[in-house]
């Protein structure tokens, strides 16, 4: 964890932010629409139709990501300013902390998701013969905007494709497409696999980095 205060370097028009009401799990999506010398203006963040309610007093929390890491900082908003549009102004922090990389990309979780094999998967070490299409649960123990890490009763290779069904584990997503980059050590009977997403809108990254960074939220009020 590394605090900085090179704050303008960092915060810069167009960039999209996740904001939330700190102490709460909510989390809006927004983008910064200009940065001066103590402030920066936001779009009025809307989570399916719902405004982010807040006051001059209203502590809010913000993140985004750079190649670099995870980055966050809690502040304030000054009000509202009307320009082209509507937007919030938001007092600039005294400072940002950066995350690893590692630390904002993936987190761990536990999820047993529906998976479709795109291709006839010949599993002789359990004798068992998958046609294509076929659907197999696997466990999902952890996930990021890139990929997620499978665990599969089945013995499947590199390059493999898969369609992963998220309907009932992100609001918004159904199933994505996701290819086997490398292959882990089996766990507990199953089969370790690095996955990549391989057809992901910028609607349903935005979706999965939103789940991801709900789930730091709660990481950090356990510890």
């Amino acid at each position: 964890m590394e605090a900085i205060s090179n704050i303008k370097k960092y915060i810069t028009p167009d960039m999209k932010m996740w904001v939330n009401i700190k102490g709460t799990s909510r989390l809006f999506l927004t983008k910064v629409y200009d940065v001066y010398a103590e402030s920066f203006t936001i779009y009025p963040p809307t989570d399916n139709g719902e405004k982010l309610i807040v006051t001059k007093k209203t502590n809010l929390e913000f993140m985004f990501m750079m190649d670099s890491g995870k980055y966050y900082f809690t502040t304030n908003a000054i009000g509202i300013v009307k320009d082209k549009v509507t937007l919030l102004a938001i007092n600039l922090p005294k400072e940002i902390v950066r995350n690893e990389m590692r630390a904002f990309y993936r987190v761990d979780i536990l999820h047993h998701l529906p998976v479709f094999v795109r291709q006839d998967i010949d599993d002789k070490p359990n004798d068992r013969y998958i046609k294509k299409g076929e659907m197999v649960t696997m466990v999902c123990t952890d996930i990021s905007g890139g990929g997620m890490k499978l665990l599969s009763p089945v013995l499947l290779h590199v390059d493999d494709k898969l369609d992963i069904d998220l309907s009932g584990f992100i609001d918004g997503i159904g199933k994505v497409e996701g290819t086997i980059v490398r292959q882990i050590d089996s766990e507990d009977g199953y089969y370790a696999y690095g996955i990549m997403f391989t057809s992901l809108s910028e609607s349903d990254r935005d979706k999965i980095v939103k789940r991801v960074f709900m789930r730091q939220s709660e990481q950090r009020k356990l510890k």
